[in-house]
């Protein structure tokens, strides 16, 4: 006769229940026993308590260089090995969590026990979320104080990068555009030098008057050497080349003031100071531990005890009645015989 077979198995209820009643004693002793062990194994002095601190931050003033958005931008840079290293240098983590340096693979320990302790994530509402655990509340908090502080300086140094790489570029232009700007003013100012030309267009109106009336009393051209047959010819040999120079001086001249505003603006974005975080929740350090909960240990362990007791327990109780079984037949067919 297979354990199957038997008129009360395991899965009947009311065997199930007179386990439970035949053996109450032993799962209160069990239960007791596992609410006392959890508690003594969840206490300080085999599990140390660590702290949480948290803060809730926006990113601002992110230049994006891709198509990924400020927030993701914001979480590569706090996710950084730079940052890392950082935290690891200034707060001592190798001592701090007790690694060995010695060991085979310490960085590979450190970055594992650092990423069960601090964890960074996108919020729902594009926001990021850093949380901190740690056995010291004050040193979770100026941990989060210290990754911010981190990455403002990280943004800082990659705006600031990328607004001088623009500053030499607008620079450049910048001296060119000067350079040919300063070039067709000395040849204008040569030709106002050399050939009179201050004005063409009032200097051809004033002379055109000047010359008919002259012209009118039949005095033009009475000699050639005249200052005003001079004038003339500078104007008609020159004053094309002064029209044509002054026009493009003028558009030069434009374009030279645009490119001298955005040389201004780099200038500024170099030197200007901003923040590339908002903090919506800043952290503080935790007056009361986050780990472990004692009370979700204490039931965890006292229920998974009076289970695996119970199964113990329902299984040795039921072979014990197939046993039992087995004899009263072979004793039956024993008599018959």
């Amino acid at each position: 006769m297979s354990l199957m077979n038997s008129t009360q198995t395991p899965f009947n209820a009311e065997f199930l229940l007179s386990v439970i009643l035949k053996y109450k004693k032993q799962f209160g002793i069990v239960a007791i026993a596992s609410v006392v062990l959890s508690l003594v194994f969840s206490s300080e002095y085999f599990i140390k308590p660590k702290y949480k601190s948290f803060a809730i931050v926006y990113p601002v003033n992110l230049t994006a260089y891709s198509t990924e958005s400020e927030t993701e931008q914001m979480l590569q840079l706090l996710e950084s090995d730079d940052i890392k290293n950082a935290l690891i240098k200034d707060f001592d983590l190798y001592n701090h969590y007790e690694i060995d340096t010695n060991g085979k693979y310490p960085l590979t320990e450190l970055y594992g026990t650092m990423k069960g302790n601090i964890s960074i994530d996108k919020t729902k509402f594009e926001s990021v979320e850093i949380i901190v655990y740690d056995t010291d509340p004050k040193i979770a908090c100026d941990m989060i104080d210290s990754i911010l502080s981190k990455y403002h300086k990280m943004a800082q140094h990659l705006q600031r990068s990328k607004a001088e790489e623009y500053l030499i570029m607008v620079k450049t232009q910048f001296d060119l555009k000067k350079a040919e700007m300063d070039s067709m003013e000395a040849a204008l100012k040569k030709i106002r030098v050399d050939y009179d030309i201050l004005d063409f267009e009032e200097q051809v109106k004033s002379f055109s008057r000047t010359y008919y009336k002259e012209l009118a009393a039949g005095k033009a051209g009475e000699n050639s050497n005249s200052t005003m047959e001079k004038t003339m010819q500078n104007l008609l040999n020159h004053g094309g080349e002064y029209m044509a120079l002054k026009e493009h001086l003028w558009r030069v001249r434009g374009h030279y003031n645009d490119i001298k505003k955005d040389y201004e603006g780099a200038k500024q974005n170099i030197t200007k100071e901003l923040t590339y975080s908002s903090v919506v929740t800043s952290p503080i350090p935790a007056e009361k531990k986050s780990y472990p909960i004692r009370s979700v240990i204490v039931f965890a362990f006292t229920l998974s005890m009076i289970v695996l007791t119970f199964l113990v327990l329902t299984i040795m109780d039921n072979i014990s009645r197939v046993r039992k079984n087995k004899d009263s037949l072979s004793n039956a067919n024993s008599a018959s015989a």
